[in-house]
């Protein structure tokens, strides 16, 4: 199976899939028979992803940029204007708050996360501002997210727009959509070419009609939450308590090995001088029905982790979940179950050690 995303943070598994994610989202001629929507999820070449609310949170002032670059893994201070990146914030134990996206602005940062952690990572921010020139303020109910996927995206987009839709990892641009003002983010979380277009939640309706007027297929909520859960991805449900930045495999994406101090900073780099962690965000293929949240990942009889999203996946042999996964359920040779299926590893982040302590 190929799973799309950053190609190091795949490791090799004993039986690999039969498929590709990549055939989720493909040119196709004609709509599915079978969807009245005309939708079909293993066949469309471009489609609107309507993701309700994500977190918005708005930090300003002549300080917000150095401010916010002490409590993130991500470097902020080589931010271009309309530049972004990924970035997790940590407590000072260096356990994940939040994993965000963050844009540099003209008058600060817009950090994008889920909209559950949006609250949490705000007050943990305000927390720690006691006279420096900067203004915190979540705007996630103002706002409104939805998302253009497939491998048509860009020239889709760039048609519309009459030019060039942003190019690199998190790079961002204000633009109109018909007569509606957005924000469109640059994103692999549903495959390479993905573009979050946020609005006023005003102006969701317009830009609906907008989209629809085009032609734009509206994909199935739960075919983008496959492409989230096989790409690996982490939404916040995926990140438990006491969790580690380099269990989630995005540290290539989000974590700043040369940036000066932060919060967290001593666990990160300890992690980073032993070479491992002992669990990881792991893809894994049940054969069997999408188990429920909190189901128990056992290896030979023995819990190894807790199931946090799945969904159907035919071409996996029935499901596809995400887990955070021991060391022990990582290795090769071993039976894993989950609930009364027989489950497999597709793929997880690179830091896992199968037979050495990490931090914990």
């Amino acid at each position: 199976m190929v799973i799309l995303g950053n190609p190091r943070d795949i490791q090799p598994v004993s039986h690999p899939a039969q498929s590709s994610i990549h055939a989720m989202l493909k040119p196709t001629g004609s709509p599915s028979p079978t969807d009245p929507s005309g939708v079909d999820p293993l066949g469309i070449s471009v489609a609107w992803a309507d993701l309700g609310h994500r977190g918005v949170i708005f930090a300003t002032g002549e300080d917000a940029l150095q401010f916010v670059d002490k409590f993130t893994t991500a470097s902020l201070a080589t931010l271009a204007d309309q530049g972004g990146t990924e970035g997790f914030f940590a407590d000072a134990r260096g356990w994940v708050i939040a994993l965000a996206t963050l844009l540099r602005t003209t008058d600060g940062l817009w950090i994008d996360c889920d909209a559950e952690v949006a609250a949490a990572l705000r007050d943990h921010l305000e927390h720690y501002h006691i006279r420096e020139r900067v203004a915190f303020r979540d705007a996630s109910a103002d706002h409104a997210c939805g998302a253009i996927v497939g491998p048509h995206a860009r020239a889709w987009l760039e048609q519309r727009l009459g030019s060039a839709a942003p190019a690199g990892a998190c790079d961002h641009a204000r633009r109109r959509l018909g007569d509606v003002d957005v924000m469109i983010i640059r994103i692999d979380w549903f495959g390479p070419e993905a573009f979050l277009v946020q609005s006023a939640a005003s102006a969701r309706p317009a830009l609906r009609g907008w989209l629809t007027a085009e032609g734009l297929a509206t994909a199935r909520a739960g075919d983008v939450e496959a492409l989230r859960i096989e790409g690996r991805y982490p939404a916040a449900r995926d990140i438990p308590p006491k969790t580690l930045p380099q269990e989630l495999g995005r540290t290539a994406q989000a974590i700043s090995f040369t940036k000066g101090c932060y919060l967290g900073q001593e666990t990160v780099a300890r992690i980073d001088a032993l070479g491992h962690v002992n669990r990881a965000l792991a893809l894994v293929a049940v054969n069997g029905p999408p188990p429920p949240p909190a189901a128990e990942l056992t290896c030979d009889g023995e819990p190894a982790g807790t199931i946090t999203s799945s969904c159907a996946a035919p071409r996996l042999g029935g499901a596809a979940c995400l887990a955070i996964v021991h060391r022990r359920g990582l290795a090769t040779g071993v039976h894993l179950r989950v609930l009364d299926h027989a489950a497999r590893i597709v793929g997880a982040a690179p830091h896992a050690a199968e037979n050495q302590e990490g931090p914990r």
